[in-house]
């Protein structure tokens, strides 16, 4: 049997290792932290009982990969689940900026500047399925929707 191994277990790693297993491959995953995933790690990083993902811009992509929607990892437990608040940006005058998963609530927490959120990010939002179709496809491609 042909062998591969794959060094680093973040999530372009675990999927190459699974592409080769499913090819037939006897793959062999080294990982140097203590923990496998890289950025798909969640831990208490500053506070016990409060998780931070490692790399939190991995995590929509994730939902999104038409690859990692065509393995059944529901069966092995992967349950997305979605925080209240997806993002917090600190001001200086001790607020917070929030970004919610609801495009309305995110505009209306901006106050004077939601109906401007609404209008650069609303038709964004409206065509994500089109946008997340080209960034998730290799690099070098013509765009179908710039």
């Amino acid at each position: 049997m042909t062998r591969a191994v794959v060094v680093g277990s973040g999530p372009n790693g675990l999927a190459a290792a699974v592409r080769l297993a499913q090819a037939g491959l006897d793959v062999e995953v080294l990982e140097a932290a203590t923990d496998i995933g890289g950025g798909t790690r969640s831990s208490e990083l500053m506070r016990p009982g409060v998780l931070h993902d490692h790399c939190s811009a991995f995590h929509p992509l994730g939902v999104a990969s038409p690859f990692l929607a065509s393995l059944p990892l529901e069966r092995y437990g992967l349950r997305w689940r979605w925080p209240e608040i997806d993002c917090a940006h600190p001001l200086d005058d001790g607020t917070a900026g929030l970004l919610y998963r609801d495009l309305d609530a995110t505009a209306r927490a901006l106050g004077a500047d939601g109906a401007r959120w609404k209008a650069l990010f609303g038709p964004l939002a409206a065509r994500m399925d089109d946008v997340a179709v080209e960034i998730l496809r290799p690099v070098a491609h013509l765009p179908r929707h710039p």
